[in-house]
C-alpha cells in the first residue's frame, strides 16, 4: 500500500515579521510572537516538512487588489511623518509604518503563489490575518488588509468561483467581510464573540450576504465565557457550510485572542480549539482544493495562548 502522504508546510516568519509592530505598550507589538518563534524553530528542527521562509515585502500594486489608491497615498504620508492614527484611535501611525505594513501581506502573497505552484501544500503566515482594514480605511490594528488583498488575487488570477474565508479570531472579520459581502464567490465562515460586547461591534447571525451573495457568509457570535465546547459546536457548523460550497482553496485567519486569559476579550478556549479547527480545514482542504490551504494568524495579546494555538495548528497542518 502507498504511504499516507505527509504536507509539506511553509511558514513565513524572521526579523521581518518583527517590523509590524505598534510602539508604547499597544498591544499588538512584537513581543507577542517571541515564543512562538522559539518554538517554531524548535518543530522545524524536529520534522522535515516544515520549513520557515523568509518574510518579503509587497509592491504598491498589490495594496491596490483591494485597496483604494487613496488610502495607500493616506497611509504613505503618516508613515513619514509618523505622527496621529490611521483610524479613530485604535491603528497609530509610527516612522515606517508603510513599509512595515507590506510584510504582511506580501509574506501572505508570497504562501499563496507557493501554493499554487506546489512548492508546499500548506502556507503559514503569523503576522498576516489583518482582517479588520478596509478598502478606505485603517481598523483594528490592521493597516492593510493581507487576507482581503489574498482573496481578490485569487480570483482574478485564477478565475476562482468558490473561494472559502474561515475566520476564528474572537473579533469579527469585519474588513473581509464587508468588502465581499456582494460577492457570491466568497464563502465566508467565522466564529467570535458577540458583537455587543467586543469590537467591531458587528457579526450577527442575520448577516448572511447581500444581493446575489445571500446565503454565502456565516456568522457564529458566541457569548463571552465560550470555551472549547462552544467552538467545537459552531466549528461543525462552520464545517458543513463550507463543505456545502465545495471551496476550491481555503483560507483561514487564526487569530489567539479567544484563548482564555487574553487580555482584551472574554471567550475561553485553550489550544485545542485551534488545533480542531486546523484538523477539520485540512481534511477539507485535500477532499476539494488539492490540499489548498493558507493560514493568516491574526490577534492574539497573551504571549503563551499565541504560542500554544499557533504551535498546535502548524503541527496539525504538517500531519
Amino acid at each position: 500500500m502507498p504511504k499516507e502522504k505527509i504536507c509539506h508546510v511553509g511558514v513565513s516568519f524572521g526579523h521581518d515579521s518583527d517590523l509590524y509592530s505598534f510602539p508604547n505598550g499597544h498591544p499588538l507589538n512584537n513581543k507577542r510572537t517571541k515564543l512562538f518563534a522559539s518554538s517554531l524553530s524548535e518543530l522545524s528542527s524536529s520534522t522535515r516538512n516544515l520549513s520557515i521562509i523568509k518574510p518579503v515585502a509587497c509592491r504598491e500594486k498589490d495594496l491596490l487588489l483591494f485597496h483604494a489608491q487613496e488610502y495607500v497615498d493616506f497611509v504613505k504620508a503618516s508613515s513619514s511623518s509618523g505622527t496621529g492614527y490611521l483610524d479613530y484611535g485604535d491603528t497609530p501611525s509610527f516612522k515606517g509604518v508603510y513599509e512595515a505594513s507590506l510584510f504582511p501581506v506580501g509574506s501572505t502573497l508570497e504562501g499563496f503563489e507557493m501554493i499554487v505552484e506546489g512548492k508546499f501544500d500548506h502556507f503559514f503566515n503569523p503576522v498576516g490575518g489583518l482582517h479588520h482594514a478596509r478598502r478606505d480605511r485603517a481598523g483594528g490594528f490592521c493597516v492593510f488588509n493581507d487576507a482581503a488583498v489574498v482573496i481578490e488575487k485569487a480570483i482574478k488570477d485564477l478565475g476562482l468561483k468558490r473561494i472559502a474565508y474561515v475566520d476564528i479570531d474572537a473579533h469579527h472579520g469585519d474588513g473581509v467581510f464587508y468588502g465581499f459581502e456582494l460577492d457570491k464567490r466568497v464563502i465566508i465562515g467565522d466564529i467570535h464573540e458577540d458583537g455587543r460586547y467586543l469590537y467591531p461591534g458587528t457579526g450577527y447571525f442575520q448577516e448572511t450576504g447581500k444581493g446575489d451573495a445571500i446565503g454565502t457568509k456565516l456568522n457564529l457570535p458566541l457569548a463571552p465565557g465560550s470555551g472549547d465546547d462552544e467552538f467545537m459546536q459552531a466549528f461543525d457548523k462552520v464545517e458543513a457550510f463550507i463543505r456545502n460550497h465545495e471551496p476550491e482553496f481555503i483560507f483561514l485567519q487564526c487569530g489567539a485572542d479567544g484563548l482564555r486569559d487574553d487580555p482584551i476579550t472574554h471567550l475561553q478556549y485553550s489550544w485545542k480549539s485551534h488545533a480542531y479547527a486546523a484538523k477539520k480545514l485540512h481534511a477539507l482542504a485535500h477532499e476539494f482544493c488539492q490540499g489548498r490551504l493558507l493560514a493568516m494568524g491574526g490577534g492574539g495579546y497573551n504571549p503563551k495562548n499565541v504560542e500554544a494555538a499557533w504551535i498546535a495548528l502548524a503541527g496539525e497542518l504538517c500531519s
